[in-house]
């Protein structure tokens, strides 16, 4: 295997690796502001020549300008680059016009029925594009033209040399600045390319905005008609015929897609090839594309963003594609199955060129079995991904496109899912205070990837949250949070009322807090709430399950059960189960409210890994009070948050429908916190205990991280069943994903609580 077979691409797009050159230059160089007048200048001089022809370009590039000073971030490596292309863009520009006063000819030359490959991203366009180029008679546009589509002075009309040696220095300047973009999409000098290069001598294509964050100037674009684009376009085409004759364009980029209206105007007889891939499959792989790309130029990659930017935008150039068809066009595509290209290729070319009206002579077909031959999958490494990076969820994407993949046929594409999940306890275990404590302080240094909070700009406005043991700790952090994104906060707590919501409200600037009374070891309590909550008709979107203590000695509730065991599992059992079954969290499985889809409402349960130490449950002494000394303790807590765990995994297997899960459930373990959870510890033990939590374990706020997460995240949008270690996704442990375990629990936990259900 070659060495660049091996390259797996990074999924850290937040941090871009860059060459060590890079980094310098970066820290030493600091160009110029992008200016419209310089770049003109710039132009002229080294051209001597003064006519860029229709000025129209001109505010488009105005407008991206702009875009690019005022948002786009660029380091020094990149806006150097950037300012080269549009200079380059520019001159060729000068070159176009005074070879077409010199060859007028040119102006006549014919374009007949060119073959457009106007798929969405990563649907197999690169393969068809590199397919179609093979055949001796078509005409595309090769990566060196691209750059340079005009001779250059001394090369005459058919010299190439000096553009093809300039072509394959920027490929290898580009591979070995960022060798993983090859992996996802090969940037090859002598390889048919996208003719959005040449529309981008317009400043008018979606190149700006996939390669930068430019989001002004992608809005101002979809506000314009590009049909003088498109004639330059054609302009453009025309001198390379002039310089290559060939008998058809093979044209293909996705940016077709979003104007095949004005693509229309200009070739009324093109053959529109339409390609088709499940969606699941196609936004991660493209926002991967998007996010190494802009990392050739910033430092600063807004994953999330790009997903969402995307998202909309990928819908957008499917309605604008699909009026076009509908408008009376139908008749000038052609649709190809991505799958059916992968399983025979030539078969999908045979048709594109009957629908065409081309002969595929036996010379094509032979150049282009070479093309298959040599253009491996991987070859230059593994491009590794995945939609969730994005913030964009199954679910999300499914509500998106479902009409999208019902009109085409689109099958929904198997992978491999997610490597194997973690199962064992970690570290030394739990079996102990000191061993618990060990085991904490190893899973903090673990250097092992994790997922990415959730950013600070996304609002909850219009949602409301209730959290249980918010008055402090975790439990206060996780409600600042959720207030401070706009979400309307109950806190159901024992204590701290009002004190704690006047904080809540100080700290998150926000006056939607509101504090319940609630006591969790006596379920009398929890059923008030219940019903005060229903009497109210509230709709709870999100629901924090986080109360938590560990006493040193036995503790009874009022009805009598270990204090751990009903504050953990019983009193969120009974309280879980009255919400739903009222209604106040909407769900069509023990209500007929719910909502579906990326709408669901979530549950979050705050547990801890100290269930993996469990010798399990005891299901016919289950919630016993009995006694045990202080270092037991935390064995009877992990029993606890086990039962917690297991009613988690078998409460979202009830929740799930035909359709999909109806509420969405998850759990999490915060990590080691410098909470008031060890407030019974012996006052032996308390100064030290006190001290490590304080100076090494983790501040409320970061330990909020996972919880916000597993509440909020738009990657999780309609899904269920994750469970969170730190920022580290896991699996429960045995134990508690056993589904007769589940079952177990479920009823027992019925006949325990039946006089309160």
């Amino acid at each position: 295997m070659s060495r660049e077979a091996k390259l797996v691409t990074s999924t850290d797009y937040v941090h871009p690796k860059r060459p060590a050159v890079l980094r310098a230059y970066n820290a030493v160089f600091d160009p110029a502001a992008l200016d419209l007048e310089r770049l003109l200048d710039a132009a002229r001089r080294s051209t001597g020549l003064h006519d860029f022809g229709d000025p129209f370009f001109k505010t488009p590039l105005a407008v991206l300008i702009d875009s690019i000073e005022r948002e786009a971030r660029l380091h020094a490596f990149g806006r150097t680059v950037i300012q080269g292309r549009l200079v380059g863009m520019l001159e060729n520009r000068l070159r176009v016009e005074q070879i077409v006063r010199d060859a007028p000819e040119i102006e006549s030359t014919p374009i007949l029925r060119p073959i457009v490959i106007a798929g969405l991203q990563r649907t197999g366009t690169t393969l068809l594009h590199r397919l179609l180029a093979a055949d001796p008679q078509s005409r595309a546009l090769l990566g060196w033209e691209a750059l340079r589509p005009v001779p250059q002075p001394g090369e005459g009309r058919t010299g190439s040399w000096r553009r093809r040696i300039g072509g394959r220095l920027a490929e290898i300047g580009l591979y070995r600045i960022a060798p993983e973009f090859f992996a996802v999409h090969p940037v090859e000098a002598d390889s048919p390319e996208e003719d959005i290069l040449l529309l981008d001598h317009s400043f008018t294509s979606q190149a700006s905005e996939a390669t930068m964050h430019v989001p002004t100037y992608a809005a101002w674009l979809e506000q314009q008609s590009l049909l003088e684009p498109y004639r330059y376009l054609a302009k453009m085409l025309r001198v390379l015929l002039w310089q290559k004759p060939g008998d058809f364009w093979v044209l293909k980029t996705p940016h077709h897609m979003e104007y095949l209206h004005d693509l229309f105007a200009v070739f009324p007889d093109a053959v529109i090839v339409q390609t088709h891939r499940d969606p699941q499959a196609t936004m991660g792989s493209f926002c991967s594309m998007v996010a190494h790309g802009r990392g050739v130029f910033s430092d600063l990659i807004e994953p999330r963003e790009i997903g969402s930017h995307w998202l909309r935008k990928v819908r957008r150039m499917i309605d604008r594609s699909l009026a076009v068809r509908d408008a009376g066009a139908r008749a000038s595509f052609v649709d190809v199955s991505y799958y059916d290209l992968i399983a025979d290729p030539l078969e999908q070319v045979r048709r594109i060129y009957a629908h065409a009206g081309r002969e595929l002579s036996a010379e094509a077909l032979a150049a282009m079995q070479r093309v298959l031959e040599r253009d491996t999958q991987n070859r230059y490494g593994k491009h590794a991904y995945s939609a969730r990076d994005f913030g964009l969820s199954p679910t999300r994407i499914e509500e998106m496109f479902a009409d999208y993949r019902a009109r085409f046929g689109i099958r929904h594409e198997t992978t491999n899912g997610i490597a194997r999940l973690r199962t064992k306890a970690t570290g030394f275990g739990h079996r102990s205070t000191l061993t618990a404590t060990m085991t904490a302080f190893i899973d903090m240094l673990n250097g092992e990837p994790s997922l990415n909070p959730v950013e600070p700009n996304l609002r909850l406005g219009g949602q409301t949250a209730l959290v249980t043991g918010a008055n402090s700790g975790l439990g206060k952090a996780v409600a600042i949070d959720l207030a401070r994104r706009g979400a309307r906060v109950l806190l159901a707590c024992r204590s701290g009322i009002p004190e704690a919501g006047l904080d809540i409200a100080r700290e998150s600037g926000s006056q939607a807090i509101e504090m319940l009374r609630v006591d969790l070891a006596d379920l009398e309590s929890v059923a008030k709430l219940a019903d005060e909550l229903a009497r109210r008709e509230e709709r709870i979107d999100l629901l924090v399950c986080n109360a938590g203590l560990m006493p040193n000695k036995p503790r009874a509730t009022r009805q009598g059960y270990c204090v751990m065991f009903g504050t953990h599992y019983l009193a969120n059992h009974l309280l879980v189960q009255r919400l739903l079954a009222s209604g106040v969290i909407p769900n069509d499985v023990f209500a007929s409210n719910g909502r579906t889809g990326t709408r669901i409402p979530r549950i979050v349960f705050v547990a801890s890994e100290t269930h993996r130490s469990s010798d399990g449950l005891a299901f016919a002494r289950l919630g016993e009070l009995v006694s045990f000394s202080t270092n037991d303790a935390i064995l009877h807590y992990a029993s606890s948050k086990l039962a917690m765990l297991t009613f988690a995994t078998e409460l979202a297997r009830r929740l799930m429908t035909e359709r999909g899960p109806s509420v969405a459930v998850h759990g999490l373990c915060p990590g080691p916190v410098a909470s008031r959870i060890a407030r019974d510890a012996p006052e032996i033990l308390a100064p030290v205990v006190d001290a490590a939590m304080k100076r090494v374990f983790q501040a409320p706020e970061k330990a909020a991280l996972p919880v916000v997460y597993l509440g909020t995240a738009p990657e999780l949008a309609g899904d269920t069943g994750w469970y969170l270690h730190l920022m580290r996704r896991k699996a429960v442990s045995e134990a508690a994903s056993d589904v007769e375990n589940g079952r177990q629990l479920w009823e027992t936990g019925q006949r325990m609580l039946a006089r309160w259900l």
